[in-house]
Order: C-alpha cells, then structure tokens, then sequence
C-alpha cells in the first residue's frame, strides 16, 4: 500500500509541477509580448531610442530566465528568439525602418513557447 500512495503523491507532484510551469511560461511570454508591442509603437511613432530602451528591456527579461529556458524549452526555440531579439536590438540600433518588420515575428515566435507546451486536445492525441 505503501508504494501505491507514494506513486500517487508522486504523479500528482509531477502534474502540478506541470501546471505551474504552464501558468509560469504563459505569463513570462505574456510579459515579453506587451514589452514588444510597447517597443513597436514606439517604432511606429517613430521614436527608435524609446523603442530601443523597450526592446533591451524585453532582451534582458529573456537573458534572466536563462535558467529557467534551458531546461524546459527546446534550445532550438531559445536560439530562434535569442536570435530574434539580437536582430530587432541591432535594426533599431540603426535606426532602420526595418525594425517594424521584425516585430510580429518576434511576438509570434515568443507566443508559440506558451502555445507549444499548453496541454489540449492536439498535443495529448
């Protein structure tokens, strides 16, 4: 009996540690997504140093959770938004025009980590 109760409390650990670390990625990509957009209107406005400021903030947001994304993001999705920022952070940098183009890629790629570790339908069938 003993065994069984252990593998009980041991499989709810595991399913509430994967409801919080649900609920914690869509709020760390919710934040990312809002400092984005901030950063892009501040693009389109045409206030690139604004919007630089914006878009390094969001960059580092990403850059202190390091910890936390190298372990339970697939590193090629780390690489892909690392790379996303480096590009968006160096365009703006410029001061190009180029910047707007970048963004919904940008928040698009940041909000599919939430959309890709979400449990539904399609990802336990």
């Amino acid at each position: 009996m003993k065994k069984e109760l252990f593998a009980a409390v041991l499989l709810f650990a595991l399913f509430a540690g994967g409801a919080y670390n649900t609920s914690f990625l869509e709020l760390f990509t919710g934040e990312l997504c809002e400092a984005l957009a901030e950063s892009e209107a501040a693009c389109e406005a045409g206030d690139y140093s604004r919007a630089l400021a914006l878009a390094d903030a969001a960059h580092e947001r990403w850059h202190s959770r390091e910890a936390y994304t190298g372990i339970f993001i697939r590193h090629t999705e780390i690489d892909a938004v690392t790379y996303g920022f480096h590009d968006l952070v160096g365009a703006l940098e410029a001061g190009s025009g180029g910047a707007r183009e970048m963004y919904p890629a940008l928040a698009g790629h940041v909000r599919s980590l939430y959309e890709m570790e979400r449990v539904g339908w399609a990802s336990v069938f």
